[in-house]
Order: C-alpha cells, then sequence, then structure tokens
C-alpha cells in the first residue's frame, strides 16, 4: 500500500516538473519577443539580388536601357561630375549614375533612389553648354520647339527643358518604361535632367498639364 502512495507521489512530482519546465520556457519565448529578441533563422539578412537581367520590385516596366548595369568604381565615381546642381552623376565614359555609381534606371518612378535627378531652376538654357550630347527645347502654348529630336541609343542625353509662356509644363514620354525622364518647369523655368538614351526606335512624348496636349505639345524622340 505504502509502495503504491509512493508510486503515486513521484508520479506527481514528475507532472508537476515538467509543468515547470513547459512554463519556464513560455515566460523565455514571451520575454524574447518583447525584447525584441529574434531568433537566428530570422536574423539573416535579406539576400541582395545582383542579377542585371532581372527586374526588381521597383521597375514599373521592362528596362530598355543599353548601359550595363556594372557598379563603378570609387575612383570613376570621385570623377564622374553633374551637368547642373542637381543633376545625376555622369562619368568621364558619359554614363549616368546614382551616387552609389549604380547606372540610373529609366523604369522606375520619379523620386526612386534608382532614377535619374532633375536640376534647380538654372539661369536659361544658355547656362547649359551645347554639344552633341544637349537636347534643349522650350515650350508655350505653340507647342515644343523642336517638337523632333534625334539621339543614338546608351547616348547621354543633357535635356534641357525651358517654359517661355509663364505656365508650367511637364514633358513626358509616353513609354512607361522611360518615366524617369520626365521633366517638369515653371512658368519662364528652365530645368535640366540627364540620362542615357534608350535602345533604338521612336518614341512620342507630349505635355502632361491637362489641355496641353490637345492643342499641340506633342512630339517625338528618334533613337538611332
Amino acid at each position: 500500500m505504502n509502495e503504491t502512495k509512493n508510486s503515486n507521489k513521484n508520479k506527481l512530482f514528475i507532472l508537476l516538473g515538467i509543468l515547470v519546465v513547459i512554463v519556464i520556457i513560455i515566460i523565455v519565448v514571451v520575454s524574447k519577443k518583447g525584447t525584441g529578441v529574434i531568433s537566428p533563422a530570422s536574423n539573416i539578412p535579406e539576400t541582395t539580388n545582383t542579377n542585371p537581367a532581372t527586374t526588381t520590385s521597383d521597375e514599373i516596366a521592362p528596362s530598355k536601357s543599353v548601359v550595363t548595369l556594372t557598379t563603378s568604381t570609387p575612383e570613376v565615381i570621385k570623377t564622374a561630375t553633374a551637368t547642373a546642381i542637381g543633376t545625376s552623376l555622369v562619368t568621364k565614359d558619359n554614363k549616368v549614375i546614382t551616387p552609389a555609381g549604380v547606372p540610373v534606371k529609366l523604369n522606375v518612378m520619379p523620386g526612386n533612389a534608382d532614377a535619374p535627378t532633375e536640376s534647380a531652376p538654372i539661369k536659361g538654357a544658355a547656362a547649359i553648354a551645347n554639344s552633341v550630347n544637349t537636347v534643349k527645347i522650350s515650350v508655350g502654348a505653340g507647342g515644343f520647339t523642336p517638337n523632333t529630336f534625334t539621339v543614338k541609343e546608351g547616348q547621354l542625353v543633357n535635356f534641357v527643358l525651358t517654359s517661355t509662356d509663364g505656365f508650367t509644363h511637364v514633358w513626358l514620354l509616353d513609354d512607361q518604361s522611360l518615366l524617369a525622364t520626365v521633366l517638369g518647369v515653371a512658368g519662364n523655368e528652365t530645368r535640366v535632367k540627364s540620362w542615357n538614351a534608350p535602345k533604338k526606335g521612336e518614341y512620342t512624348f507630349h505635355c502632361d498639364i491637362p489641355g496641353h496636349a490637345g492643342r499641340g505639345e506633342v512630339g517625338k524622340m528618334i533613337v538611332n
């Protein structure tokens, strides 16, 4: 009889011991969550996609860029220059890059870290030197002047836009894969944005201010 009672007591102690262990485990888990401690598995950093051919989540359309997506060396970045205050850096071999040395993307939203940046207002189109890489366009109620221009694929394009009629205008290519090239100016203002021309083709553009395209503010970029 005594042996039976002792056996039952031993079983009870074992069960109580198991319960205590379970409670301790629960307390430890809860306390770790509360203090921000995470398991080793969840502490593994996300893998960065380094494959240039892969479309990232920031891209809104397939790329039409012909620029090789290789990161410039610190030495190349150091010698890169901006066309105007606020614009993206341009390397000595005329590649437009981000501050991190990565070629800018044209198929992302304007303002994205990978998109080309526009300048602050400049003192007229004459402030940007004329060259084979400079495209100067003025816009007013009568439309774009010129309304057609030609560049070569991959070419550096220092695109200069000037409002001549005191009203705001927004130059926008219709191809969504080139959305990041969009450039807007306030009345009688001039701004510039640098980028590399896309693959060969004809790309139409318009003023994105409501009603402006309908009155003739349209044109075409030809890439040879």
